[in-house]
């Protein structure tokens, strides 16, 4: 209860609630899709569950934890690789990258700076299927609690101390010292579970609301801010006032619950724990305008990502980045 409280009172101090958002002008398409309520099928081997493109992706999926602080930015390297890319809260308000990769696709492209895993990546991972996790160091219960999903055959341990031949030891910055990877490296290591279906629908846009830019406010510490970049098709995502090298097809702002975990950090804090069970408000931007709705994740299973009337809200295919957003942070759109 302590842990509770002291988490609360923390995300209640440093992140605004949710602020209005700014008046757009309507895409001059139906705001509401035409087809049956009935959902899009899953791809249907073809096309590819994480991406919508074709050809399907046969081999292993790996994730990645990648160190976004902002010391670390500077070294980032392979997120243009992923196939989805989470970000999620961690302690004194900071964010930190879960970079899920198709080993097809990535193969020996670095990835990093890598760190440390977090206790709610277990619950988030288990959509994905029994993939192997990259990741360096973390909180002692972590590891534990982790060790245990491995034993149960829901997770592989890619981490470093588990392969530590699969990991490179980089650039010394002034807070850590940098560890690179690659999803071709942990896959030949630990080959696990290939694409599966995480609840993703790809299609032609259908209506929305235009949408040049999108601030997403963390905490104190942490606001992201996305732009549409209309040339290349993509967005652009920065943060502290750095761009980062990604180029997402789709970012998704999945408004999430944040409570205490077991555990706390070095200084005594409490890990805050993403919750991505349930359901919540969400938005999907995609060529330039966003769709509202809400996500739906029974259990384990997929995450389903719908509008009001329980139409899929359809991604453009390609890679997406997912904003799991504190619901007591808050989003604006112009």
């Amino acid at each position: 209860m302590l842990l509770t409280v002291l988490l609360l009172a923390a995300c209640s101090s440093t992140a605004p609630r949710r602020t209005a958002t700014t008046a757009v002008t309507a895409v001059p398409t139906a705001t509401r899709p035409a087809a049956s309520k009935a959902p899009v099928p899953a791809p249907d081997g073809t096309s590819d569950p994480l991406t919508g493109t074709s050809p399907r992706r046969r081999g292993p999926v790996v994730a990645i934890k990648v160190d976004n602080a902002f010391l670390a930015q500077p070294y980032q390297r392979g997120l243009r690789e992923a196939a989805v890319v989470y970000q999620e809260l961690v302690e004194g308000g900071s964010t930190r990258l879960l970079a899920v990769l198709e080993s097809d696709a990535a193969g020996g492209t670095e990835i990093g700076p890598v760190r440390s895993v977090r206790e709610s990546d277990i619950e988030l991972l288990r959509e994905f299927g029994p993939v192997a996790v990259g990741f360096s160091g973390g909180n002692a219960g972590v590891r534990a609690t982790f060790a245990a999903a491995v034993r149960a055959g829901r997770l592989l341990d890619a981490s470093y101390d588990a392969v530590p031949g699969a990991y490179r030891l980089g650039e010394r910055r002034a807070d850590a010292r940098n560890f690179f990877t690659s999803a071709g490296r942990l896959s030949a290591l630990r080959p696990g579970s290939g694409p599966r279906d995480i609840g993703l629908r790809f299609g032609a846009l259908r209506g929305g609301v235009a949408t040049a830019s999108l601030t997403a406010v963390y905490s104190q510490q942490s606001t992201v801010r996305v732009r549409w970049d209309a040339p290349t098709g993509t967005w652009v995502l920065s943060q502290d006032g750095r761009v980062l090298p990604v180029a997402p097809r789709n970012v998704v702002v999945q408004t999430v619950r944040i409570r205490a975990s077991r555990y706390v950090d070095v200084h005594g804090q409490p890990t805050p724990y993403t919750v991505t069970q349930g359901g919540g408000g969400a938005y999907v931007l995609r060529d330039g305008v966003r769709l509202a709705g809400r996500w739906v994740r029974t259990g384990y299973g997929p995450t389903r990502f719908v509008d009001a009337a329980g139409h899929d809200l359809l991604l453009h295919a390609g890679p997406t980045w997912v904003l799991l957003l504190p619901s007591g942070g808050g989003e604006t759109f112009s």
